[in-house]
């Protein structure tokens, strides 16, 4: 008899144990998730003959013309993600690899080990988002998603030794807003409106032009950024912004950037526009040639246009752009002034997963004493998403 109740007692205790875990199991599910996509494009540039030079200003190309099988403005990318709930609350981690397919060093001498993107966030609808880790910022993004060279190349950069990606229209209407070490606070509200703000590890000078600040912006404290996006039936208005301290040898400024970026759709037809201002933050990328060789802060500016249409599977576009940058300390007239860029671009995508591109562009940088050069570029690529 004892035994017999000892066994119904361990039964009962087996079956309580499996149903706990059962139960926790479904509790603290975590749903995994795998995509990515990876895009090559054949380029060619007829490079500026003229002979002429314009500082500030090192990625268009002179001399002999050239050729690239490179990245787009895209990289690679192979995300991994895994989303569950505790107590209301959605849980999102997520690490994002996202390499070039370019190189033209034996070995892979141009390594790209930063490119990757590495978050989690913690929300739910009633108490907004927190995001903390490695991602995209906030300022300048709207407009940099609504750039059609997502899907291309945009202007080329340094065609004869390719970066991790080319251009699209940074440098040329907005700037880039790259990935940032962040914490950031989303809130949604029900009339459409889409409130962030947060802070981030300050950036440090670089150059690309050669003639910029180079240095540690010091980190005496966190950057801030934030957004107000006002989302509606067919489309959208945001405005954000972009805020660091940056310490240089002889003294200390900060880093600020206000854009403004609006997009309507109309049936298969869809305009946007944007504009910044910035001082001290470069035109191209955040702390890029952003300052003078002396640290004295360069005030920028600037404006995007585009309109594209779909004709079933097929998007046609065009855009065009202007960033116009001031003189600053110790900059000469040969400083660059203001560079432009035309495209036009053709985009069809088979299958739902690959797509064919081509596109035509035409850079240009002019210089504060007049001085202009000239690039103009065809591309044809594909890409496939999985």
């Amino acid at each position: 008899m004892r035994l017999i109740k000892t066994t119904g007692y361990l039964t009962f205790l087996a079956s309580a144990l499996v149903s706990a875990q059962s139960h926790a199991e479904t509790e603290q599910a975590w749903d995994f998730n795998f995509h990515g996509t990876i895009n090559t494009h054949a380029v060619y540039v007829s490079c500026d003959d003229s002979g002429g030079s314009v500082a500030g200003n090192a990625l268009l190309c002179s001399g002999d013309d050239a050729t690239s099988v490179s990245n787009g403005y895209s990289p690679a990318s192979f995300q991994f993600s895994a989303a569950t709930q505790r107590n209301g609350f959605d849980i999102n981690v997520v690490l994002a690899i996202e390499p070039d397919t370019t190189d033209n060093s034996a070995f892979n001498g141009n390594g790209d080990n930063k490119a990757y993107r590495a978050f989690f966030t913690v929300g739910n609808s009633e108490f907004g988002t927190l995001k903390a880790g490695r991602d995209y910022g906030i300022f300048g993004l709207d407009v940099v998603l609504e750039d059609m060279a997502l899907g291309g190349v945009g202007a080329t950069a340094s065609i004869r030794s390719p970066l991790n990606t080319s251009l699209g229209a940074a440098g040329y209407g907005y700037i880039f807003s790259d990935r940032l070490s962040q914490i950031t606070y989303s809130k949604s509200f029900d009339n459409g409106l889409l409130a962030d703000i947060g802070i981030f590890q300050a950036l440090d000078s670089v150059s690309f032009g050669g003639n910029g600040y180079v240095g540690d912006s010091g980190s005496e404290r966190p950057g801030v950024h934030g957004r107000l996006k006002y989302t509606f039936s067919n489309g959208y208005i945001s405005s954000s912004f972009y805020n660091q301290s940056v310490d240089t040898v002889d003294d200390d400024y900060s880093a600020s950037g206000i854009d403004l970026t609006a997009a309507l759709q109309f049936d298969n037809t869809r305009l946007a526009i944007s504009a910044f201002d910035a001082s001290g933050l470069g035109y191209y990328g955040l702390l890029i040639d952003s300052a003078d060789v002396t640290g004295t802060p360069r005030d920028s500016s600037g404006w995007f246009t585009q309109i594209t249409h779909k004709l079933g599977a097929t998007k046609l576009g065009f855009n065009y752009g202007v960033s116009k940058v001031d003189l600053a300390g110790v900059d000469t007239l040969a400083q660059v002034k203001k560079q432009t860029k035309a495209s036009l671009g053709v985009y069809h995508t088979l299958w739902e997963i690959y797509t064919v591109s081509g596109e035509l562009s035409s850079m240009e940088a002019k210089s504060h004493q007049g001085v202009t050069i000239k690039n103009e570029a065809i591309s044809v690529g594909m890409a496939i998403s999985f």
